[in-house]
């Protein structure tokens, strides 16, 4: 399956995801607006029965103004005549119970003119016993009203709403599951592409050398070879030298594995950074005079000496001044400096090579991992040497940081500590 196939399945899905979400959140609103409309409705009807019921008691004649919603949860009734207070609250108690309003609620009496309380109470819906004979001997005087306050109505609204609720919570978690399960692909693609990459570079490493043994091999298995001792020791030596490189990128193989096994143990020994330096730089020479490249070692650090595994630490040197020739599409200018900087010993390896994209720098100490370049072999490697100069910097307990421009070149930057002088 190729990129832009996933990359529009991706984008189809994350466009319904977007649309059932947006269709839940539509829907979830549409249900809350419908319930604040079915409690506004069975609050007026159970306010109109009680000013029904109050109006037609015989023994507690009274009149009604008007019923009026002053807030999303407060309703009043205009009264010009005395009411039964015993009579108001029954009423209430009753009238929500049989309009299935079963949330509490408070009601006060409210004089117009001075807007002065007179009485009021809190009713708890779920624990109304046998309704009292309130005692209460004064009566408000005309022109008042009553105010009920239901301060429980986001709870009540949301009562209904929980199985509503409950699915939209499943939804999240199958939409969280989702992207969970895209990111795992698009992982599993990158690592798909990077062990083909791998798998393809291993082949053309191996290839090489093999089919030149078999050259030389075959030289060898002639008759006449015997006769010609300078080409017979000429041959040995080919076979000899590329069996060392596949011994080499063997090695380089289990290393890895070595390190991820957590079985690789240093040697820690005293190490003089600037000795290591002059002497893994002069073994590049050879390689530099051939392509006119030259190394500027700059040496400031005045303390230079770590604990260090030597053999590792050497091959963290020649990996990046390796990687800092190979990568460069030019004649290499390579500057090597040292500086002492938070109690330790900063080393930087700076090229003028390709570069490496901003995309790529979290990625390049990945294992196997190489910028990609389809079936192109100009480079050769497994993508091993800053996977192994990653983790041994972590076994050193030193640091390794990566500032890089296409197009302009790289600085790997080391930190080790230094050793304590006596």
């Amino acid at each position: 399956m190729g990129r832009a196939t996933i990359r529009n399945i991706i984008l189809l899905a994350f466009i319904s995801l977007a649309g059932i979400i947006t269709t839940q959140i539509y829907w979830v609103k549409k249900a809350l607006d419908l319930r604040e409309q079915q409690f506004d409705h069975r609050a007026y009807i159970a306010l109109k029965s009680v000013a029904d019921r109050l109006l037609q008691d015989t023994k507690h004649r009274v009149q009604l103004d008007g019923i009026n919603r002053k807030a999303s949860n407060y309703y009043t009734l205009d009264f010009s005549s005395p009411v039964n207070v015993t009579m108001l609250e029954n009423y209430l108690i009753i009238e929500s119970k049989n309009q299935d309003l079963n949330t509490d609620f408070e009601y006060g009496i409210f004089e117009c003119t001075t807007d002065s309380f007179y009485y009021g109470r809190f009713i708890n819906i779920q624990n109304i016993g046998n309704i009292e004979r309130l005692k209460i001997k004064a009566k408000p005087s005309e022109n008042y009203y009553i105010g009920v306050l239901f301060p429980k109505k986001g709870n009540y609204l949301q009562d209904d709403l929980k199985l509503l609720i409950f699915f939209s919570v499943v939804l999240l978690v199958v939409i969280g599951f989702f992207t969970y399960t895209i990111l795992i692909i698009l992982k599993q693609k990158k690592l798909s592409e990077i062990k083909n990459d791998f798998v393809n570079n291993m082949t053309h490493e191996f290839k090489t050398p093999i089919s030149t043994i078999a050259l030389a091999s075959n030289v060898l298995m002639r008759d006449d070879i015997i006769q010609q001792p300078e080409k017979l020791k000429h041959y040995a030596t080919i076979i000899q030298e590329e069996n060392k490189r596949l011994k080499s990128q063997v090695e380089s193989v289990l290393q890895v594995s070595q390190i991820e096994s957590q079985k690789l143990q240093l040697n820690l020994t005293t190490v003089d950074v600037h000795a290591l330096l002059e002497k893994v730089i002069k073994n590049f020479e050879p390689r530099l005079a051939e392509i006119d490249g030259h190394i500027t070692l700059s040496l400031h650090a005045a303390r230079h000496f770590i604990l260090a595994d030597e053999v590792h630490l050497t091959n963290i040197f020649y990996n990046l001044l390796d990687n800092a020739i190979k990568y460069c599409d030019k004649v290499p200018d390579i500057q090597v400096s040292t500086l002492n900087k938070h109690k330790g010993i900063e080393i930087s390896v700076k090229d003028n090579g390709k570069g490496i994209s901003r995309d790529a720098h979290k990625m390049i100490f990945q294992k196997f991992f190489r910028v990609p370049s389809g079936n192109l072999h100009d480079v050769k490697g497994f993508g091993l040497g800053l996977f192994y100069v990653k983790n041994m910097m972590k076994l050193h307990k030193g640091k390794i940081a990566l500032h890089s421009v296409p197009n302009t070149g790289s600085t790997f930057t080391l930190w080790f500590q230094t050793k304590k002088e006596k």
